[in-house]
Formats: C-alpha cells, sequence, structure tokens
C-alpha cells in the first residue's frame, strides 16, 4: 500500500511540475511588437524626408559558428558635439520624429551608376567611395559594371526619365527635388541626382556625396553645422566635415 501511495505521489508531482513548465512558457511567449519588428523603407530628397514600414528580415537573428569568445570591443570615445549630433542626424527623421535604432547596411553596398555617366561625377563618385571605404569597416562600398549584380543604383539624368526607368514609391517628389533617395531594410536602395536642373558641377557633387552618404543611414538633416554635407539648408560643399566623419565612423564602426 505504501508503494502504491509513492507511485501516485511520484505521478502527481511528475504531472504538476509538467503543469507549471508549460504555464512557464506560456507567460514568457511575449507579444508581437511591430515596432520592433518592422523597418522603415526611407525615402529623403534634399527639401523633406519620408518614411514608410516595410518588413525586415529576422533569419538566423542569435546564430553564430564562432567557438571562441569575443575579443572585448575598445568603445571609441566621440566628442559631444558628434554624440548630439549622431541622435539628430541618424535616431531621427522628419515622418515619425525619434527612432529607437540606427539604420545601417549590413552587407556590401555594391553600386551599378545609370543615366549621363559624366566622366567628372564618375571621378567624383569614385573619390567618396574611397573616403567612405577608410572610415567604415565592416562593410565595402564598391562600384560594378552590370546592375544585375548591384544592390544600388545611383542615376544621372533629370527626374522624367528617373521615373520612367526605375520604380519610385513617392515620384510625386521628384519634381520639386533636385537629389533623392530610396533604400529599403534588406540592403537595397537607388538615388538620383538632376544633372539638368542642377546647373553648377559643385551643386551635382554636393548632391551625389549627401544622397549617396544619407542612404547609408545617416537619414535625417539638420540646421545645426552649415559645413556639414547633412545640413538642411542648400550647400555645395563636396568634402565631409570632421563631425561628418565621427557620425559615420560612429555609426558603422561603434
Amino acid at each position: 500500500m505504501k508503494n502504491l501511495f509513492v507511485k501516485i505521489s511520484l505521478i502527481v508531482l511528475i504531472v504538476s511540475a509538467f503543469s507549471i513548465f508549460m504555464l512557464s512558457l506560456k507567460n514568457d511567449d511575449t507579444p508581437f511588437d511591430p515596432e520592433k519588428e518592422w523597418a522603415h523603407l526611407l525615402v529623403k530628397n534634399t527639401d523633406e524626408s519620408t518614411v514608410n514600414d516595410s518588413p525586415k528580415s529576422v533569419d538566423n537573428i542569435g546564430e553564430t559558428n564562432n567557438t571562441e569568445p569575443d575579443k572585448p570591443k575598445v568603445k571609441k570615445e566621440y566628442s559631444i558635439e558628434a554624440q548630439e549630433y549622431f541622435k539628430e542626424i541618424a535616431l531621427r527623421s522628419e515622418f515619425k520624429g525619434n527612432r529607437e535604432n540606427v539604420l545601417k547596411w549590413s552587407s556590401d553596398m555594391k553600386i551599378f551608376v545609370d543615366g549621363d555617366k559624366k566622366g567628372y561625377l564618375i571621378t567624383e563618385l569614385n573619390r567618396i567611395v574611397k573616403e567612405l571605404n577608410d572610415i567604415i569597416d565592416p562593410i565595402d562600398i564598391k562600384i560594378v559594371s552590370s546592375k544585375q549584380e548591384s544592390n544600388y543604383v545611383i542615376y544621372f539624368g533629370n527626374y522624367k526619365n528617373f521615373e520612367n526607368n526605375y520604380k519610385i514609391y513617392y515620384p510625386n517628389l521628384l519634381e520639386s527635388n533636385y537629389g533623392y533617395f530610396e533604400v529599403t531594410p534588406n540592403n537595397s536602395g537607388l538615388m538620383y541626382v538632376d544633372i539638368t536642373r542642377t546647373s553648377t558641377i559643385d551643386g551635382q557633387k554636393h548632391l551625389l556625396r549627401e544622397e549617396l552618404t544619407q542612404s547609408l543611414g545617416l537619414l535625417n538633416d539638420s540646421y545645426k553645422y552649415p559645413e556639414s554635407i547633412f545640413y538642411q539648408g542648400w550647400t555645395t560643399t563636396t568634402e565631409f566635415a570632421p563631425i561628418d566623419r565621427e557620425l559615420i565612423d560612429m555609426l558603422y564602426n561603434n
């Protein structure tokens, strides 16, 4: 009789433990949070930014093949001015205000150049790409010879031809903007520089540098630093300001 009682008690104990385990699994199941699971389709142009939601891939999250312990990462120090500017440029958009997380490319950017390929613009593009690669460690930016192998397109021409040749999410913005870009969370995008309406060569070079750099994830404009490539007002600067270089480095290398 005692043995029977022990067996029954053991069965009850096992059933109870299993029930508690299943209940704990249910209680740990957090609700779906669309703000965390969806990323933005970013649209940036010379006058305003527009953002729309687009699904974000979450494949292979948490997976690793590295069997050795990670080396401690040395945290870089940035100026107070750069840290505050980063919040304004990388963690804010005109459409949705403040953002919780930054957007950046997780794989190489492969650029195909289309349209009216002026020699001085190709030379300038190579210069910009070299400068960005000198700053950025995790990914490479490269220029490719075919559209098929690219994941980013730069179009030089007028906005009507750009719209006719490519699917634009907000074509109504092209007419009022001489520079424009769109990027998606799956490491792809496109931009254009209107070389018909932008009358000066420095103006065209400026737009090329601004739109390409902002396509990397530095999404917002500001009136804070006139020498910055992210300055909200119209300029024809063709160089990164020191604070711009800090922001690019902060976004990709820290």
